[in-house]
């Protein structure tokens, strides 16, 4: 890193998503030595691994929405990897001189959501020092702008836990009447056994295990709606901007920066926590007419926020802004 900085003798250090593989000590040095550094945070493990006490993890909460930690799991230990303890108290360790580095005021932080940029307000960094910047999708050139034939299906697409919020959404599901629509499901995870006997009478519902990115992205294109009941802050929705790109309109719970990437009063958004309010989206879904026009919407809306010329001119903002 060293040899690289003296033959380069960069303007800026700019550091996409530095956690517990690249070294700490690269982040360090570039700061001791008075470089203009930014570095981008895309999660918000800083605050999950900052202490070795699970107490201070959770912050007199039962479940961390940030990385789903629940209380009493490990006792007073704050065991960040369950199959691990020495793993465990590394990233620790990692965490506790990671957090004091991001209150640095010489550090420069993107963060991928104006929720993450009050986050880190609320934990004692400066906000002046803080941009929100999201990541462009460069695939977005390759979706094409066509009116899709939509299957009576809504699809959900993701890791398979509890902190998705997975068995809520099939209690949600289960409580209303489907009028011969499916929920198809697709992913891998923990609970994914739990989840075969929970829909394992159910045929409305369609459980499918690993898929690859293609394969999801048809799913998505010939489906009325995506459907996520997650119960974390989560960073940048690819799924859902994806979903957007492909006219698709988004069923999501108002929680973390998920808004963000979907236009102003965003109708299928559904209260955190409040399943009876996501039965009333998914059953708004099956019975809309409107279905097309709050598609049309999302896509502009994400193309044009996630258009990587906009997105490197706002990068370039940032940099001569400090």
């Amino acid at each position: 890193f060293l040899d690289k900085l003296n033959k380069f003798n960069p303007d800026y250090i700019y550091i996409h998503n530095l956690w517990f593989k690249a070294s700490i000590g690269i982040l360090d040095f570039a700061l001791k030595n008075k470089y203009k550094v930014y570095l981008k945070l895309h999660n918000f493990r800083y605050d999950c691994t900052k202490s070795f006490l699970a107490s201070i993890h959770l912050n007199n909460k039962q479940f961390c929405e940030a990385c789903g930690f629940k209380k009493n799991k490990f006792k007073m230990f704050n065991k960040y990897y369950e199959d691990s303890l020495a793993k465990s108290i590394l990233v620790n360790n990692f965490g506790r001189k990671y957090f004091k580095m991001l209150k640095n005021n010489n550090l420069n932080i993107l963060t991928l959501t104006q929720h993450h940029k009050d986050y880190l307000v609320n934990l004692g960094v400066k906000r002046e020092k803080i941009f929100v910047h999201p990541n462009p999708v460069l695939e977005f050139k390759n979706f094409k702008n066509e009116k899709n034939e939509r299957k009576k299906q809504i699809i959900y697409a993701g890791r398979i836990s509890e902190e998705k919020g997975i068995i809520e959404l099939v209690n949600a599901w289960k409580a209303i009447d489907t009028k011969g629509y499916k929920l198809i499901i697709v992913g891998e995870g923990p609970i994914y056994s739990k989840i075969e006997i929970l829909v394992s009478d159910l045929n409305s519902i369609k459980l499918f295990g690993y898929k690859e990115n293609k394969e999801v992205l048809e799913l998505i294109r010939e489906s009325k709606a995506v459907v996520t009941a997650t119960k974390l802050f989560e960073g940048q929705p690819t799924l859902l901007c994806e979903a957007s790109a492909l006219s698709t309109p988004s069923i999501f719970p108002d929680t973390g920066g998920i808004k963000d990437f979907f236009p102003e009063g965003y109708i299928l958004k559904f209260e955190q926590y409040d399943y009876k309010n996501l039965s009333e989206k998914l059953e708004y879904v099956i019975n809309s007419e409107d279905l097309d026009s709050i598609g049309i919407n999302n896509q502009t809306f994400i193309t044009n926020y996630l258009d990587e010329d906009k997105i490197l001119a706002s990068f370039n903002s940032i940099l001569e802004s400090r």
